[in-house]
């Protein structure tokens, strides 16, 4: 199989581009300024942005599948340039779904759970979004567009994290790890809820839903939905650090540009269709604690 990855050198991007090469699989992968450089894998610099050039490497690779990772993660960035979250989350989304649709080639759609309201029910696949921040509106506009291809998967998640590679954006848990062992207090806002999602099950569920040829709308995250104070005291049991240094506040003390969705998302259609399980934040930072013990004993 021939596989095009937007955003390849994201956190998300770059583990799937080597999830899908040690499967012996063909992959080409875009970036805009961190090339990453992945033995066996074919590079692109590319502007998301340039839509036309952005179709016409689409056209000449001639993937099986794309992948959709390139976007504007940050909510406050969103609500601040909506002009350009639109172009990048919505319109550059609707271009590669009408050329994939050209060309016969299965689209997935990476998107959020911010889509939903603040809510204390449980979301499912079936339940309607209506999203609170302009991040969640564009990235509802991209799942929209994505439907003009009917051979597509939807997966909205939450929260990525897992251990970074030079030039990634540094992730929730990485933020705060540097600065608690470095003994230094961290504010974090306790009124923000989650689903944390470990980036290498986030790669194993979407590769195991393209296997099995599956189509449609997937909730892929984590098994636990906690807010950050909770998150940033259990990274810090986790690793053997005082968890007094992660102290919680009020996001309403600061000036923040965007509103947080606060909801829980059910992953249990994932989790079946997939084969895969989608860990909890405990399982989730044991795993990452493993994988640097191991690095340091080499």
């Amino acid at each position: 199989m021939r596989y095009l990855i937007t955003g390849g050198s994201g956190l998300l991007g770059a583990d799937l581009v080597e999830e899908l090469l040690q499967r012996k699989e063909e992959v080409h992968y875009t970036y805009l300024n961190n090339e990453m450089k992945i033995n066996g894998a074919h590079p692109y610099k590319l502007d998301i942005l340039e839509t036309k050039k952005l179709a016409e490497l689409i056209k000449q690779i001639k993937p099986n599948v794309v992948i959709h990772t390139a976007t504007i993660p940050s909510v406050d960035v969103c609500e601040k340039d909506k002009e350009l979250a639109y172009k990048i989350n919505t319109l550059a989304t609707k271009k590669i779904a009408e050329v994939t649709k050209a060309i016969g080639a299965k689209l997935v759609y990476i998107s959020t759970t911010f889509v939903f309201p603040n809510s204390t029910t449980k979301f499912s696949e079936e339940d309607i979004p209506a999203p609170i921040n302009y991040y969640g509106v564009t990235k509802l506009g991209g799942e929209l567009a994505t439907a003009i291809n009917p051979n597509h998967l939807i997966i909205r998640t939450d929260q990525i994290y897992g251990w970074i590679k030079s030039g990634q954006k540094k992730t929730y848990v990485v933020t705060v790890l540097e600065k608690i062992e470095n003994d230094e207090k961290v504010e974090i806002f306790m009124n923000w809820y989650n689903s944390p999602t470990y980036v290498k099950d986030l790669s194993a569920t979407i590769i195991g839903l393209l296997a099995k040829e599956k189509k449609g709308i997937y909730h892929v995250v984590g098994s636990t939905y906690l807010n950050r104070l909770e998150w940033g005291r259990k990274i810090a049991e986790i690793f053997g650090i005082d968890p007094n240094l992660v102290v919680g506040i009020d996001s309403s003390k600061k000036d923040i540009p965007a509103t947080r969705t606060n909801c829980k998302i059910a992953n249990d259609k994932a989790q079946k269709e997939s084969g895969v399980t989608l860990k909890t934040i405990e399982d989730g930072l044991l795993e990452m604690k493993k994988i640097r013990d191991a690095a340091q004993k080499n």
